[in-house]
């Protein structure tokens, strides 16, 4: 019986069977050549798909979903009737890493803890383009920025007229305010999660589920005093 060695060496060592030889460095070249290009398919179908499950939150989807939430769920209709609506951050946002955004992930049962931080720290929302909607919407940074040391006023810097912030504080004066800030996502894109302040003393956080192609209240995620 000829074993392994001795048959190499007849069909591919051997000057009379030099073909053999040929023949075997094809099929290994065909073989490298295909092995590269299934490491190359897969490593393409797994970046297509990581960039098929991470979806891009467009800001209109953002505000169609808060001008939905605003104008027809119950728990926060009675509370924002003509308030002015100010942009808000996350709370704690300084703490989001190890406790928030675990927090809202699990609100969400969402695994990716990656999608909801980009969410929260990478996403730009302009809360003012609720205006259209009919909706009083101010990011206070765009009215005034006021820095404080501790309790101390140390510089203010204010970005609109005189007139015009006398006007706001006439409005609030007479018509409540809410804080909102901007809404996080699942992937699936079929819950989402914001926080209100209804003061500065108290807020609460809501976690809202898309069904029929509506946006439903479901359940409180949290609340905080200050």
């Amino acid at each position: 019986m000829t074993n392994i060695k001795e048959y190499i060496n007849s069909n591919f060592y051997n000057p009379i069977s030099n073909y053999g030889n040929h023949y075997f460095l094809m099929f290994f070249l065909v073989l490298c050549s295909s092995c590269k290009n299934s490491e190359k398919e897969i490593l393409t179908n797994n970046i297509e798909k990581r960039i098929i499950e991470t979806p891009v939150i467009t800001n209109d989807y953002k505000l169609t979903f808060l001008n939905e939430i605003l104008k027809d769920t119950i728990i926060l209709r009675g509370k924002y009737e003509n308030a002015i609506i100010f942009k808000k951050e996350i709370s704690n946002k300084e703490n989001s890493i190890h406790n928030g955004i675990k927090l809202i992930s699990m609100t969400l049962s969402e695994q990716d803890t990656s999608f909801i931080y980009n969410q929260i720290y990478n996403d730009k929302f302009n809360i003012e383009k609720l205006r259209p909607f009919g909706h009083n919407a101010i990011d206070w940074k765009n009215i005034r920025d006021d820095l404080y040391i501790g309790d101390s006023l140390v510089k203010e810097r204010v970005f609109v007229s005189t007139d015009s912030l006398e006007s706001i504080y006439e409005y609030l004066e007479k018509n409540s305010n809410i804080s909102l800030s901007k809404p996080i996502f699942n992937k699936s894109l079929n819950k989402a999660y914001i926080e209100v302040d209804f003061s500065y003393y108290y807020g609460n956080g809501y976690l809202f589920e898309k069904t029929n192609n509506t946006w439903e209240f479901i359940d409180f995620a949290g609340g905080w005093i200050r």
